[in-house]
């Protein structure tokens, strides 16, 4: 038999002998990218924090309770009398968002009466949490941080740019 036949049988033996080992992925660690989004997150709630606070600070004409929820509130007409709304009740309410400078960004003449199913449809989560502090025929003043508003995102429709805060006025007409 000629040899470099007996060579190249040889080799094609051992290379179909020798099975290929699999390509392993790299592996990396999202970590870095976490804690890098922790951390800019925290830096955009203490910002806005102090930005609240200082404009809770300077309005003098109302006293602001801080509900623990991320967003500040203050009561323009109360009515104590009056029921709460529970979930499952539907509300209609006015309501006018302005920056914290004080620029209307959508007033209420433009959203109109609206209606909203108390923990039954999606909306802003510091309104749904709002609302249900709020009787009947009372109006506040919401200030809400962008985590509880329209957070990282914004809404262009209303002119609210991705981690603004926003104050919110709003009145409850009527619980059905």
């Amino acid at each position: 038999m000629n040899p470099n036949i007996l060579v190249l049988l040889f080799f094609a033996f051992f290379l179909a002998c020798n099975s290929p080992s699999p390509r392993r992925p790299i592996v990396k660690s999202s970590t870095p990218v976490l804690e890098k989004s922790v951390t800019l997150n925290k830096k955009i709630v203490a910002l806005e924090q102090a930005y609240i606070k200082r404009f809770v600070a300077k309005d003098s004409l109302h006293d602001y309770i801080n509900s623990n929820k991320g967003f500040w509130y203050c009561y323009l007409h109360k009515n104590s009398s009056k029921p709460h709304p529970y979930k499952g009740n539907q509300v209609f309410y006015e309501q006018e968002i302005q920056s914290l400078d004080g620029t209307v960004l959508v007033s209420k003449e433009a959203l109109g009466i609206q209606s909203y199913v108390v923990d039954k449809e999606h909306r802003m989560k510091g309104l749904q949490e709002g609302i249900k502090i709020m009787r009947l025929g009372e109006e506040m003043q919401f200030v809400f941080s962008s985590f509880v508003a329209y957070r990282s995102k914004g809404n262009l429709e209303f002119n609210i740019g991705p981690n603004q805060p926003i104050v919110c006025r709003i009145k409850l007409i009527s619980i059905k």
